[in-house]
């Protein structure tokens, strides 16, 4: 766990805050990190939707694993997408409303206004054991007016790994995973996501395997624009 000051008192969201508020040097390397892997010109096509979801691979030296994003915009402004993202009383909502393998999400623990430890556990095809996760979460608008969620895994006394033999659950790792939502020019009430995930499953699966499935993660944002586009219709 890295310093953080606690000059700045508990905001109602990251809106209320500035960009550079909570922020520490490592989470400075780990955003600007994150905005040289999301521009980098390495990035494979894998799929291209009439609806405007753009799919694409990346191989990288963090993980025998494909590094994907997506991309899609979204007929909402900024601040309802990410309220949504980073509203922790939502979370197992929003969770599960992006993946419909996710059985089970909690905020394990608030550590300030943008940063927190999350779990979430994901039910597999049999006869494929549970997987689930831990990791530290960073959530916080930047100075252009978008707004990202990052994170990557840790551990933590209150979600320890399990040690069933029969009935628990494989710890994964995620490498490096977040979204990030930004306003479309020109585009008033609308906005642009982008996710890039890259999730270890561990356990006996080969990494080809994954590797072949890796891909779907990147409609994650197909199934968030619809379920917010919906909110948005019926005025919520």
């Amino acid at each position: 766990i890295f310093f953080r000051p606690f000059f700045v008192k508990m905001a109602q969201t990251v809106f209320d805050m500035k960009a550079t508020d909570l922020i520490t040097e490592h989470d400075q390397k780990e955003l600007d990190e994150f905005f040289q892997t999301l521009r980098s010109p390495d990035w494979v096509v894998s799929s291209s939707s009439k609806d405007g979801l753009i799919i694409s691979w990346m191989k990288n030296d963090k993980s025998d694993v494909l590094l994907v994003k997506g991309e899609m915009p979204i007929n909402v402004p900024v601040k309802k997408a990410f309220g949504f993202i980073s509203d922790d009383n939502r979370f197992e909502e929003f969770m599960k409303t992006v993946d419909g393998m996710c059985k089970s999400a909690k905020l394990v623990e608030t550590l300030d206004a943008k940063h927190s430890v999350k779990y979430a556990s994901y039910s597999l095809p049999p006869p494929l054991w549970p997987r689930d996760f831990v990791w530290e979460e960073l959530n916080t608008t930047v100075p252009s007016g978008g707004a990202l969620s990052i994170g990557k895994s840790v551990e933590h006394k209150a979600c320890p790994p399990s040690t069933s033999s029969f009935f628990g659950s494989v710890r994964g790792e995620i490498a490096g995973s977040g979204y990030y939502i930004e306003p479309c020019d020109g585009a008033d009430g609308k906005c642009i996501g982008h996710y890039l995930v890259q999730v270890d499953p561990k356990g006996m699966l080969p990494t080809a395997a994954v590797n072949l499935m890796a891909t779907d993660q990147g409609k994650n944002l197909r199934r968030l624009k619809e379920y917010l586009e919906k909110e948005e219709a019926v005025g919520r």
